[in-house]
């Protein structure tokens, strides 16, 4: 299966010559990928946008199958020999997306060539980035993504304040379990918009469970939408920079987040004040589920996603004071 580079190399070779391989009356090549009834291409629309076409035995009725601002759902036939091949014709209509439409193509090609039928793949992977098709106006971030980015930035600041090399340690956009890790310390941030919010929702029974042979915290972020607010992406991008951080490095981890223009207006339509920074040290008694909260160690049969909430009003035993919070950021950066 082609790579994420590839597929896109792929497309730019497309536009390239305009007109792919030859084989369809419509710009594209073959991938190495079939589903039955044909092997899947590659292909541009006409304006030179990204697009895949998933070969069916026949053809639907009707035009648009599904559609968004972002993409485009369609069937589709085209010849071939002489013949009349059928696909299912999946179209990028925002060119912000491309990173996010190639993981999609990616991960249609991944579940065809593990024995999914065309319907199956294509309609549950597009379920799965239902973002992709969010009707949302073009270029809006979700407030809950932007307060998260927001939180994880502010202790990213404070880290890389004491140390710029601290900036190795955010490990959330690498994917890991928790939000920053360095040495045998890991710190989970939490954001809440309330001032006086207490309570912070867990994904999974693994997100507050500590690191082998490690220490777990958990930083609460409380902040507060306003107008001229000192908190933004781009101020607090540049207020990172200017420890002395790797601008690069930093630019990368925010694309893995989906920030890939930090100082663009749909990153900053929002600013905020910080109203607190809570640090707690999960030490026993520590409400929270982990594995060790079920028989073996493993999730009861039949569940298989855990989300909950905890509220931090109960867990003030475990609220570390503001010297205690410092003396945790200058370990963490030492």
């Amino acid at each position: 299966m082609p790579d994420t580079g590839r597929i896109e190399r792929e497309w730019i070779e497309i536009r390239a010559s305009g007109r792919g391989d030859g084989v369809l009356e419509v710009p594209s090549r073959a991938t190495a990928v079939t589903t039955g009834y044909g092997q899947v291409r590659l292909a541009i629309g006409p304006l030179g946008e990204p697009r895949l076409l998933v070969p069916v035995g026949r053809p639907a009725g009707g035009s648009a199958t599904a559609s968004g601002h972002n993409l485009l759902l369609t069937r589709s036939s085209f010849r071939s020999g002489g013949k009349l091949e059928h696909f299912i014709d999946i179209t990028l209509r925002n060119p912000r997306l491309t990173r996010v439409f190639t993981e999609l193509v990616e991960e249609i090609l991944k579940r065809l060539e593990s024995g999914d039928g065309p319907e199956t793949a294509v309609h549950g992977t597009i379920q799965d980035f239902r973002n992709l098709l969010a009707r949302a106006p073009d270029g809006e971030i979700p407030l809950t993504k932007l307060c998260g980015l927001i939180g994880e930035l502010v202790i990213l600041e404070r880290l890389t304040a004491i140390l710029p090399a601290a900036l190795d340690g955010w490990t959330g956009p690498a994917g890991q379990r928790h939000d920053f890790r360095r040495h045998d310390i890991a710190i989970e941030v939490k954001t809440s918009l309330r001032s006086d919010a207490s309570r912070v929702t867990i994904h999974g029974p693994e997100q507050l469970l500590p690191p082998l042979n490690g220490r777990l915290h958990l930083a609460h972020v409380r902040i507060e939408p306003v107008g001229d607010g000192e908190l933004s992406i781009a101020a607090l991008r540049r207020a990172i920079i200017e420890h002395g951080v790797d601008e690069l490095v930093l630019d990368e981890r925010l694309d893995e987040l989906g920030c890939r223009d930090p100082e663009a207006e749909e990153w900053n339509a929002k600013s905020f004040a910080l109203e607190g920074i809570d640090m707690y040290s999960l030490s026993a008694g520590f409400p929270s589920i982990t594995p060790a909260s079920f028989p073996g160690g493993v999730l009861p049969t039949g569940i298989v996603a855990l989300t909950y909430e905890i509220d931090l009003a109960t867990a003030r035993a475990h609220l570390m004071d503001q010297r205690q919070a410092q003396a945790l950021f200058l370990e963490f950066a030492a």
